[in-house]
C-alpha cells in the first residue's frame, strides 16, 4: 500500500505541474499578441505621422498658391489704383488693397506655422522610424524566446503525460477512478499531505487516532472534512 500512496502522491504532484504548464501554455498566444500588439501600435502612429506630413506639404502648396493670388491682386490693385479716375475709385482701390495685405499676412501667418508643423512632423517621423525598427527587432528577439519557452513547456507536458500514463496503469483502474472523482470535485487536489495534525488540503484538524492510522500506510484514507486522500508525508519509504 505504500507504494500505492507514493504513486498518488506523485501523481498529484504531476497534475499540478501538468496544471501550472496548461494554463502557461494557454496564456502563450495572449502573451505574443500583446508583444504584437506594441509593434502595431507604434506601426499605426508612424502611419499617422506619415499622413498628417503629407497633408502638411499639401497644405503648403495650396498657401503657396494663395499667397501668389494675393499677390497679383496687391499688384493689380496697385495698378488701379494709379489709373483712379476719382477720388472714389482711388479710396476703393486702397481699401482692396488693404483687404489682400490683411489676407497676405494671415496667409504668410498660416505658411510659417504650417511649416514648422512639417518640420516637427518630419523630426518625429524620424525618430518613430528609428524607434520602429528597433522595437521590431525587440520584438521579433521576445516572440523568438517565447516561442521556445511554449516549446519548452509543450517537451514538459508530454514528459509528465508520459510518466503519468505510467503511474496511473500501476494504480490500476479503481484507484484512478476515486483519485480522479475526487480531484474533479475538489478543483484538482485530490491528494495532500497531513500537516502536523491538520489536513493540507481543507487545513482543519485530524483526530490524533486518524493521524496514527493514516501513518500506518495500510490504506488509503480520506479526510472527513473534505473527502481528500490524505497521506503522511515523512512515511511513504517502503520498511
Amino acid at each position: 500500500m505504500i507504494e500505492t500512496l507514493t504513486k498518488l502522491l506523485q501523481l498529484q504532484q504531476l497534475d499540478t505541474e501538468l496544471n501550472v504548464l496548461e494554463n502557461k501554455s494557454k496564456d502563450m498566444p495572449r502573451r505574443i499578441e500583446g508583444i504584437r500588439l506594441v509593434l502595431d501600435s507604434k506601426k499605426a502612429e508612424q502611419q499617422t505621422l506619415h499622413q498628417n506630413l503629407i497633408e502638411y506639404k499639401k497644405k503648403y502648396k495650396l498657401l503657396e498658391v494663395d499667397l501668389i493670388e494675393a499677390e497679383e491682386k496687391i499688384g493689380h490693385y496697385s495698378t488701379q489704383l494709379y489709373m483712379a479716375k476719382n477720388n472714389e475709385q482711388y479710396k476703393a482701390f486702397l481699401k482692396e488693397i488693404d483687404a489682400q495685405k490683411k489676407v497676405k499676412s494671415t496667409i504668410e501667418d498660416n505658411i510659417i506655422e504650417t511649416l514648422e508643423n512639417i518640420e516637427i512632423s518630419e523630426k518625429e517621423t524620424k525618430h518613430l522610424e528609428s524607434e520602429h525598427g528597433e522595437i521590431e527587432k525587440e520584438t521579433k528577439d521576445k516572440i523568438i524566446i517565447l516561442k521556445k519557452e511554449e516549446d519548452n513547456i509543450h517537451l514538459a507536458m508530454k514528459e509528465r503525460y508520459t510518466t503519468r500514463g505510467k503511474i496511473c496503469e500501476e494504480l490500476g483502474k479503481d484507484t484512478l477512478a476515486i483519485y480522479e472523482r475526487i480531484r474533479k470535485n475538489k478543483v484538482g487536489i485530490a491528494v495532500v499531505t497531513v500537516e502536523g495534525e491538520r489536513c493540507g488540503g481543507c487545513l482543519n484538524p485530524l483526530p490524533p487516532q486518524k493521524v496514527l492510522e493514516i501513518k500506518k500506510k495500510d490504506r488509503i484514507h480520506f479526510c472527513e472534512y473534505c473527502g481528500r486522500i490524505t497521506v503522511a508525508s515523512d512515511n511513504l519509504k517502503p520498511n
